[in-house]
């Protein structure tokens, strides 16, 4: 598996060869809504849900693979009973450009649930971190601020995205692949 920053890298320069528009946490975001609405890879479905989101008229075959492997690989990072999922983020020294790219991963993760279409009704703690997620999306650079104490507030909502996105994705499957009793 490619690493995180290696595919952010990947991914970062196949949209701007594109004329995409949008980033990779946009992306990854995107995918991983789609995936936790219970909506399954479909390669034609996806590549063009992908060009709408990079508003392009067409996606380039390299940039359709490395979106195709990057949802293959979301999808078993989020069915993985060892929690190891991850939110694609920036990997920059500047606090604003990750708190942005948080934001921007927020914001892809709610656009792809609601193309996920998810018919059921979730649990009053998944609709909280949905509309959390939301809020997290308006994050304003302008507001943003560069401390010790952010860098750590900004670790804690990563952090609470990442299980929160892990939460919803287990309920809307119903979880099937757990067997045995659930220990809390």
């Amino acid at each position: 598996m490619t690493s995180a920053a290696n595919r952010f890298d990947s991914l970062a320069n196949a949209i701007l060869a594109a004329g995409g528009q949008a980033d990779p946490s946009e992306l990854h975001g995107f995918a991983c809504g789609i995936l936790a609405a219970g909506a399954r890879p479909d390669k034609k479905r996806w590549q063009n849900e992908l060009a709408e989101l990079l508003e392009l008229d067409a996606v380039p075959a390299d940039l359709n693979r490395e979106f195709l492997l990057l949802a293959e690989e979301s999808q078993q990072q989020l069915s993985d009973s060892n929690f190891a999922f991850q939110l694609l983020l920036s990997d920059e020294d500047d606090l604003i450009a990750r708190t942005l790219t948080l934001g921007h991963w927020c914001e892809g993760f709610l656009h792809g649930f609601g193309i996920g279409a998810f018919k059921g009704e979730l649990q009053p703690t998944s609709q909280e971190a949905l509309r959390d997620i939301g809020a997290i999306a308006q994050v304003d650079a302008d507001h943003a601020e560069k401390s010790g104490e952010a860098e750590r507030e900004l670790a804690e909502l990563q952090e609470y995205v990442r299980v929160a996105v892990l939460n919803i994705f287990t309920e809307v499957r119903g979880d099937r692949s757990c067997s045995g009793p659930t220990v809390h």
